[in-house]
C-alpha cells in the first residue's frame, strides 16, 4: 500500500513557537507511523494577501504549498489563538486553497483533517479549534472526531521533546491516529 501523505501547517511567525514545535512533533509522529509528512512553518506561509484571479498560484512558494496540499491524504492545522480565533497568517494560507477549486479533487475534498490550537487560556484554545474545524468543513475535508486544544503558560514540549501536558500526550496521538486512519482510506482509493 502507498504511504499516506500528510501536510502539517503551523500558523505562527515566531521562530521556535509553540505552534511550530507542536507541528514538528506531529509530523515526526506521523512519519514514525509510516506516513510521509511535510511541515510548512509560519515563515513558509508568508504569502501576499489572497486575491482570487491574480495568478498567485504560480509563485514558487505558493505552488509548492498548493501542490503539497493537492497531493495530501491528510492535513493537520496548528494555530495559535489570537483574540479567540486562528492567526491571520494561517487564515490567509487557507484562503489560498481556493486556487484548488478547479482541481479533480477541489479544495481539501475527502482529506482527513486534524485540528490543534495552542493558547495561554482554555477559552481561546477551544474557540480557535472550533474555528479550524468549521473552516475544514467549508473546505470539504473530514475533520477528525477529536480535535486538540492545548492551553497553559508553560512549555508545550518537554525536555524529552514530547508533549509536556498529560492531556496532550494522550490526545495528540489519538487525533493523529484518526488522521492516518482516514488518510489510509484515501491512499487505497489511489491504488
Amino acid at each position: 500500500m502507498t504511504e499516506p501523505a500528510v501536510v502539517v501547517l503551523s500558523g505562527s511567525l515566531t521562530p521556535g513557537s509553540k505552534a511550530d514545535q507542536i507541528a514538528g512533533w506531529c509530523a515526526k509522529w506521523c512519519a514514525s507511523r509510516g506516513a510521509s509528512a511535510k511541515v510548512f512553518q509560519g515563515h513558509e506561509l508568508q504569502f501576499p494577501f489572497y486575491a482570487p484571479g491574480q495568478g498567485l498560484r504560480d509563485r514558487p512558494a505558493v505552488k509548492e504549498y498548493l501542490d503539497a496540499l493537492a497531493a495530501a491524504d491528510g492535513v493537520v492545522l496548528v494555530s495559535p489563538a489570537y483574540h479567540g480565533t486562528i492567526s491571520g497568517l494561517l487564515k490567509n494560507a487557507l484562503d489560498y486553497i481556493n486556487e484548488l477549486a478547479g482541481d479533480e479533487r477541489p479544495y481539501l475534498d475527502g482529506r482527513a483533517l486534524g485540528c490543534v490550537s495552542v493558547a495561554l487560556g482554555d477559552q481561546g484554545a477551544t474557540t480557535t479549534v472550533a474555528t479550524l474545524r468549521t473552516i475544514g468543513h467549508a473546505l470539504r475535508s473530514w475533520p477528525t472526531p477529536l480535535a486538540v486544544a492545548i492551553s497553559g503558560p508553560g512549555p508545550f514540549l518537554g525536555e524529552d521533546r514530547k508533549p509536556a501536558s498529560p492531556r496532550a500526550q494522550v490526545q495528540l496521538p489519538a487525533m493523529l491516529s484518526q488522521v492516518l486512519e482516514l488518510a489510509a482510506s484515501r491512499t487505497l482509493a489511489r491504488v
